[in-house]
């Protein structure tokens, strides 16, 4: 179902995206890259609850007497036989009234920094109007959809990621759709946007119906109102800011240089970056998939113990993501001028050497993030060292190297930040968790994949 889902929403690459560059002005395609990106920006805001929630709901579902961390302890120190309701309970209400006030911090950022960030590049726009107007839309049902993730937290943390990707696959087709009549009859940005922000509405409430559905409807069981649980809270915010650090210094970088090249930036030569990272996100997300599915059942494994189900497990979701990230790098790396002059498109895609380096970067990424994933599933999180000590190495080389290489300078800074110490150091401690050899787990888990891009990069350097 996740592989549905993804590749669903994966057709607006080949539907939606081809007519925006076809009949928007580059000015235009900024904004709405933009947009995306100041939405992914504030999930910053959510400080690493979302991934804390998600994981030690699934710990006090899978019947854990307590939310602490799971390393050398056996299955029968730490499970009852049936789901911790009192706890759930608690982790519930406490959830509720996070979420409330980092739902009000989301709406003075977006209104204040958000607002700042538009203000440039709406300047280029076609219609600064509508350009405005969009952007409070975009504004007002991110904060609606921001608070709504506490019932998507919960449905994963009850192993329902099936059920939810089986309902998402419709509501994305229902986008897609929608956004080519858009396209087609009325192209305009504010049109555009929504729609799309109409079916972001739906999605929130998707996640609050199946919430009050599944399992008899147990979230209403344990989503009693209960006085802040500050015992609970301060069990689980050590590992969320430690997420939340991850998250800015990671992802939270990586749109933060879009933004800000935005701002410097020709609208042409933005228009085409910012391209290229829509494009290598959509392919990261779609190879996610087979691995970040399987999270949960992650957790559950490392709370009961079974190692060698773990260990399993996890060789084959690495070993399809990494092969489907590879698949879809090369695919666009031969095929997208010409698909780009096919359509006739406004904007021209980034040279071939920046789309190199930009794949190989998030592959490299990527690689470390499965294993981090995988040392987490502990509940001891120290994604916030790994992310924290790469940024900074990020952004210091990305600084010393941009009036030398221009825009190639966020790309090499990423790759000097996760070779330099993030992909080594999450790999140690997950092969470690795991107590496996490494060359015989990644023999299976990640070799065939790093030989073709490894292939795939020999040949473009020689031959063309």
């Amino acid at each position: 179902m996740t592989w549905l889902s993804y590749s669903t929403r994966a057709l607006s690459l080949f539907a939606v995206l081809p007519l925006v560059l076809r009949k928007f002005a580059p000015g235009d395609i900024v904004l709405w890259y933009l947009f995306s990106t100041i939405i992914s920006l504030q999930n910053l805001a959510d400080l690493g609850f979302r991934q804390t929630f998600s994981r030690v709901i699934s710990f006090a579902y899978g019947g854990a007497k307590d939310i602490g961390t799971f390393v050398n302890k056996k299955s029968t120190e730490i499970l009852s036989e049936e789901p911790n309701i009192p706890l759930l309970t608690e982790l519930v209400s406490t959830m509720q009234v996070i979420y409330t006030w980092l739902t009000i911090l989301v709406l003075i950022l977006g209104s204040s920094f958000g607002t700042w960030a538009m203000a440039g590049p709406i300047k280029n726009a076609s219609s600064t109007g509508q350009s405005w107007m969009s952007w409070g839309v975009v504004l007002l049902v991110s904060c609606i959809s921001f608070y709504g993730k506490i019932y998507l937290n919960f449905l994963e943390g009850l192993y329902k990621i099936a059920l939810v990707r089986r309902v998402e696959t419709i509501t994305s087709v229902g986008s897609i759709l929608s956004s080519l009549l858009v396209l087609i009859i009325s192209p305009s940005l504010l049109n555009l946007v929504l729609v799309n922000q109409f079916w972001a509405l739906l999605v929130t409430f998707r996640d609050w119906y199946l919430c009050k559905r599944v399992n008899n409807g147990f979230f209403n069981l344990v989503s009693v109102s209960r006085p802040f649980n500050r015992t609970i809270f301060n069990k689980i915010w050590p590992q969320a800011w430690r997420s939340g650090i991850s998250n800015f210094m990671s992802v939270g970088l990586t749109n933060l240089s879009g933004l800000v090249y935005a701002q410097v930036g020709g609208a042409s030569a933005v228009a085409s970056y910012l391209l290229a990272i829509r494009i290598i996100n959509q392919i990261k997300d779609i190879s996610m998939a087979p691995f970040y599915s399987k999270l949960p059942i992650l957790a559950r494994l490392r709370v009961s113990n079974d190692l060698s189900t773990l260990i399993r497990t996890v060789k084959r979701g690495m070993f399809i993501s990494h092969i489907v990230y590879v698949l879809g790098f090369i695919f666009v790396g031969v095929f997208s001028d010409f698909i780009l002059s096919t359509i006739h498109s406004e904007v021209p895609f980034v040279s071939q050497p920046l789309w190199m380096l930009i794949g190989l970067a998030f592959f490299i990424h990527r690689y470390g993030a499965m294993h981090m994933q995988v040392y987490l599933s502990t509940n001891h999180v120290i994604s916030h060292i790994a992310d924290g000590v790469s940024g900074l190495l990020y952004i210091i080389s990305a600084l010393l190297l941009s009036k030398l290489i221009g825009v190639y300078a966020i790309p090499v800074g990423l790759l000097i930040g996760y070779l330099g110490f993030y992909s080594w150091y999450a790999t140690i401690h997950s092969i470690k968790s795991l107590d496996v050899n490494f060359w015989d787990f990644e023999k299976r888990a990640s070799l065939i994949p790093v030989t073709l891009m490894i292939l795939y990069l020999v040949f473009y350097l020689k031959f063309l």
